[in-house]
Order: C-alpha cells, then sequence, then structure tokens
C-alpha cells in the first residue's frame, strides 16, 4: 500500500524538501498541511517556493516560521575573468557587491546563480506532473535536489509517476494528504494542519459548489471543522476582495472589445502579473455577479527573463473550455481555465486562442 511505504520513507527521512507546483493554489495548501505536520514530527524541512499569494497568508504563522534555501553562490568561471577583490556594500534599497579583475571580461551571460545545500533525505512533489520538466530551467538554481528519493503526491492520471513512491488519486490533494497524515498518527491533525487541508478542500472544489462534491466530502470538511478549523475565517480569506483585485477587475472591464466572437482584454494588466491562480479564481466569481454572458479572454504579459503570457478563459461553454484546457495540459475549474503560455507576443497568443476555439 503507497501510504504505508510513504510513512516509512517519511519516517527514516531526516531532512525533507516541500517542492509545490507553482500554478496550484492547492497544492501551496497541501505544502503548509504536510509543512506543519513535518515540523510536529521533529523534522527539518525546506520549502522550495517563496511567494505565498496573499490570500493564503493567514496560514502562514510567520515568514521566519518557513525554511527555504539560503546558501545562495553567485559564480564566475575563471577561464571568463581574474577576479583579484572583492568587497560589498548594504544599502536601504540593496546590496551592492563590487568587483576588481585583473584579466577578462565579465558579462551577464558568464554569470550563474545557484543554491548549495546538502541533499535533502526525501523530496516530496505536489501536483507536480514531470519531475524532469519541472526542473529542466532551475537547475542552476535547484541542482542540489537531482539524485535524491522522491514521495510523488498528485491527483492528474496523466502524471509521469517518477517518484520512488507515486501516490495518484482522482481526489483533491487535501484528501490525499490527510490520508497520509492519518496513516503516521491520526492526532497529528491539530488547528493549524486542519485549517489548511479544510482551504485546499474549498479551493479544489470551488468553495463546495462542484459537481464533484458528495457526502464524503462534506464528511471530510466536518471533521476537520471538528478538528479547529474555521471556516468563516478560510472563507473571509480565500474570497475577500482586495483594492488590487477591485483595480484589476476595473482594468477587465474597461478594455473589453468583442474579437472572434467572444469579449477579450488584452492591455494595461502588465502591473498585476503577480497575481496567484487562487486570486485569479476569487476574480472569476465576482465577474460571475457581472452578468456577462459572452464567453470571456483575458490576458496580459509578464517581462522576465522568460517572457511569458498568462491569463484566464472563463466559458458557460464546456467543451469550449475543454479545448484550451487540454491544450494547457490543465484542469477546467468552475467554468473558467488557468492560462500560462510561454512567448511575449499576446497578439499572436490571442489570434491562436481565438482560431483554437473556432475548430469544429
Amino acid at each position: 500500500m503507497n501510504y504505508e511505504e510513504a510513512k516509512k520513507l517519511i519516517s527514516e527521512a531526516k531532512n525533507i524538501c516541500l517542492l509545490p507546483s507553482e500554478n496550484e493554489p492547492e497544492s501551496l495548501t497541501s505544502l503548509l498541511a504536510l509543512f506543519y505536520t513535518l515540523r510536529e514530527l521533529g523534522k527539518n524541512v525546506n520549502v522550495i517556493f517563496e511567494n505565498f499569494p496573499e490570500n493564503l497568508n493567514f496560514l502562514i504563522p510567520s515568514i521566519d516560521a518557513m525554511s527555504t534555501p539560503k546558501n545562495f553562490v553567485i559564480s564566475i568561471p575563471r577561464s571568463t575573468a581574474n577576479v583579484s577583490q572583492i568587497y560589498y556594500e548594504k544599502t536601504d534599497e540593496s546590496l551592492n557587491i563590487h568587483l576588481t579583475t585583473d584579466t577578462g571580461n565579465i558579462k551577464k551571460e558568464n554569470i550563474s546563480f545557484y543554491f548549495k545545500e546538502a541533499k535533502p533525505d526525501l523530496i516530496i512533489t505536489l501536483k507536480i506532473r514531470d519531475f524532469r520538466e519541472y526542473l529542466e530551467s532551475k537547475l542552476d538554481s535547484f541542482g542540489f535536489l537531482l539524485g535524491s528519493p522522491i514521495l510523488n503526491i498528485d491527483n492528474s492520471q496523466e502524471n509521469s509517476r517518477f517518484g520512488q513512491i507515486d501516490i495518484i488519486e482522482q481526489k483533491s490533494l487535501s484528501e490525499i494528504i490527510m490520508e497520509l497524515i492519518k496513516s503516521i498518527d491520526e492526532n497529528l491533525i491539530n488547528r493549524n494542519i486542519a485549517n489548511c487541508l479544510l482551504s485546499g478542500l474549498t479551493i479544489y472544489y470551488e468553495n463546495f459548489k462542484s459537481s464533484n462534491v458528495n457526502e464524503g466530502v462534506f464528511n471530510t470538511a466536518a471533521e476537520l471543522i471538528k478538528r479547529g478549523a474555521d471556516n468563516r475565517q478560510i472563507s473571509d480569506n480565500l474570497y475577500k476582495t482586495t483594492d488590487k483585485e477591485m483595480e484589476f477587475l476595473s482594468k477587465i472591464l474597461r478594455n473589453l472589445k468583442k474579437e472572434g466572437g467572444l469579449l477579450v482584454a488584452t492591455s494595461e494588466l502588465a502591473d498585476f502579473s503577480s497575481f496567484s491562480e487562487i486570486e485569479l479564481g476569487s476574480i472569476i466569481e465576482k465577474v460571475k455577479t457581472l452578468g456577462i454572458q459572452d464567453d470571456l479572454l483575458v490576458l496580459w504579459s509578464e517581462h522576465n527573463s522568460d517572457p511569458i503570457v498568462r491569463g484566464f478563459f472563463y466559458s458557460k461553454n464546456n467543451s469550449l473550455l475543454n479545448k484550451i484546457a487540454d491544450v494547457q495540459k490543465v484542469s477546467a475549474k468552475n467554468n473558467w481555465v488557468f492560462l500560462q503560455i510561454p512567448g511575449d507576443n499576446i497578439v499572436s497568443l490571442k489570434e491562436k486562442i481565438i482560431m483554437l476555439l473556432k475548430e469544429e
């Protein structure tokens, strides 16, 4: 049984690294539930994730309580330049590192950045479908993760089953994590853990409005409330409207245009690139109250080192939702799909999506 094997892996490990999917909010609540559990068990826990969405801050006691890799290395090949002196200065705004070279010429592309940490005894991945693909662009930073045993937890059958132990079940991650914790010790589920698990359950089952909700889900929620989860606090935080969300929604409405049979908004949205999927879910719920009947496509660009276009597609037509979901290799939510597409040509990507939706 995978849960018994997973329990054995966890019991034998001292240093454990938690690695969630960056675009799945429930993987973050599951990460926090496991973080609290493993700390209760006396494990050293590293979390490979930094920017939790504002809506989940109530689940974190303090940022200092979360352990992340800290041994950061800046590397310059000796073949590029001979550095003879180095010093640094701290200002209120930044840390400046000064280098003096005797020979050679340093360019940005010659400098690499990575973490140098001890290899963990165990990695637990949460909703990551392919570990190699996930780390492909991150090996410079997180190469120390390679070679460690992996406990792979997911609820998608598309998972590539890369773990030493794979727990793949078609239900919420919260239910899977809850069963894993119970297999270790039922008494571990305290108020913090229960709050994280019920938050994940609320996200996965779309505030319990999903057609997949059944008696078992409600029984699980009831058990978590008995163990201290605060349903009111969870709802207030997950679905509260922040000033940033109101501004985002206002800009969507101001920039709506009819294109290819659907409503499209793409401009003036770059300031909102940091929105998480859970925050977008909250915005979608507010879009529904506006009475918009047309399909809605919202896109914005992120101009980082690897340009990417993010956004969402909202529709009451399940066949259109599934078309987009299949291409994105994600699951459709309650009338919407989260979009994340490499590239920076937002006009071209918009036209491709419109053409895809028109295909029979």
